[in-house]
């Protein structure tokens, strides 16, 4: 008990196993606190997610930095923050108002071909790096943008001119079929049973399949899938020997 009041407690000094110990628990804390926050991709975040993370990293990582520092006063703080976070995510899913008070609401910078400078200046978008955004849109010229708005995670939403836009099988009347996310069939030299059958193939089948396309030993396949179409799509692992 002592041991633990001396690694998790307030203490003048910590040890180097100390120390080690209280990296660990906030590695492990950061961890589970990220592991439940609501999904977000790189450059998703809205306003109160960064001051959640700011925070978090800060209020997590003190106890390294000072022995003082108990773990409870920072557990209480971490929950606490964390229970807001969800809280005002709520909140924001659902109430529309909420959420555009909270999250502020998406700015329009180029409408109809034409720059809103007047949008511009109150989003403070500097010119420079909206045409930054819009060459990452593939649209290296203004000329080719319809619409341009900045959405509340900071990313900049680009609409190209029809006369632009690449051509679809719709727009040349070419009939599609949906191809399905593709099955993994073989990982590493090793057959999935399971997502053979239940496609209502098997072993055979899928060996009969790749000694098409010269294929004689399955342990030579690095991955193999296969799509909605029926299309068989195959890697071989380097330095294995085909037929």
């Amino acid at each position: 008990m002592e041991d633990f009041v001396s690694i998790f407690g307030s203490v003048e000094k910590l040890s180097p196993t100390g120390f080690l110990v209280r990296t660990l628990a906030v590695g492990a804390i950061l961890y589970f606190a990220s592991r439940f926050l609501p999904r977000r991709s790189g450059g998703q975040y809205a306003g109160y997610d960064f001051a959640f993370f700011w925070m978090m990293g800060g209020l997590v990582a003190s106890p390294l930095f000072d022995s003082k520092i108990s773990f409870a006063n920072v557990l209480t703080a971490v929950i606490t923050i964390y229970v807001l976070h969800y809280l005002i995510s709520y909140i924001v899913v659902r109430s529309r108002t909420m959420a555009r008070i909270i999250g502020g609401m998406a700015i329009p910078l180029v409408m109809g071909g034409k720059i809103l400078r007047q949008n511009m200046r109150k989003a403070l978008f500097p010119l420079e790096l909206l045409l930054s955004e819009i060459r990452q849109a593939d649209a290296p010229n203004l000329a080719e943008v319809e619409a341009a708005v900045l959405e509340t995670n900071g990313h900049v939403s680009v609409l190209k001119k029809p006369s632009f836009q690449p051509v679809t099988p719709q727009d040349l009347k070419i009939n599609t079929v949906e191809a399905g996310l593709p099955v993994l069939l073989i990982n590493e030299g090793r057959v999935i049973k399971e997502n053979l059958r239940k496609l209502g193939y098997n072993r055979e089948w899928l060996e009969g399949e790749l000694q098409k396309y010269g294929v004689l030993n399955v342990k030579d396949v690095y991955v193999a899938t296969l799509d909605g179409t029926g299309q068989l799509y195959y890697s071989v692992q380097v330095g294995a020997l085909r037929g």
